[in-house]
Formats: C-alpha cells, structure tokens, sequence
C-alpha cells in the first residue's frame, strides 16, 4: 500500500502521485502530532428567548474578535421557549458585556 502525506488518502500498488494532491505516494504515513486541546471555561454574556435578537451580538463579538458559542442557536423543535445563549471564554467576558451592554 502507499499512501498521501498531504491528505492521508490510501492506494493501491501501482500508483506513485495524488490524484487529488498531486504529491507523491509514499509507503509510510508520518505520525501526526499530538493536538494540544485544551480545556476552555465559558461564561455567559448574553441570553434571550428572542433567535433573531443573536446577529447583531454576534457580528459586534466577530468585529473584536471574541470568540464565542452560540448555546441552543439551532435547536428549532421549540415546544417551549429555550433561552439562546452567547459564551465566551472567561479572560474575555468583560470586553463582551462591555460591547453588548449598549444593546442591552
């Protein structure tokens, strides 16, 4: 077998390049490196019941480049209202409830 070092894909005996790569084969894959994820607490900033009232937070978050999760944003069998919620991670939460007071 041989394999891509660019997108990991494998073949058979016999080819020598990516087709979709454009790289050549090799026999052995490298190691992929450890991934350093990290544990990352969130906190909320902002919650409503209203989904079309989250844009505007959100586009104002992305312009100061907070990041964020929307919590509950896609969750549409709504038999009773769910709260949307905005989090950000916690060495960010002051600049955001800054921001997002003025909306509020």
């Amino acid at each position: 077998m041989r394999y891509c070092p660019k997108c990991r894909a494998e073949y058979r005996d016999g080819f020598v390049k990516c087709a979709d790569c454009e790289v050549p084969l090799v026999h052995e894959l490298p190691v992929l490196p450890k991934s350093k994820a990290s544990f990352v607490e969130l906190e909320e900033v902002l919650s409503t019941n209203n989904l079309g009232e989250i844009a505007i937070p959100k586009s104002l978050l992305e312009g100061e480049k907070i990041p964020y999760v929307v919590q509950g944003e896609n969750f549409t069998m709504r038999a009773a209202p769910i709260p949307v919620k905005v989090l950000v991670p916690r060495e960010h939460v002051v600049r955001a409830r800054e921001i997002l007071a003025e909306l509020l």
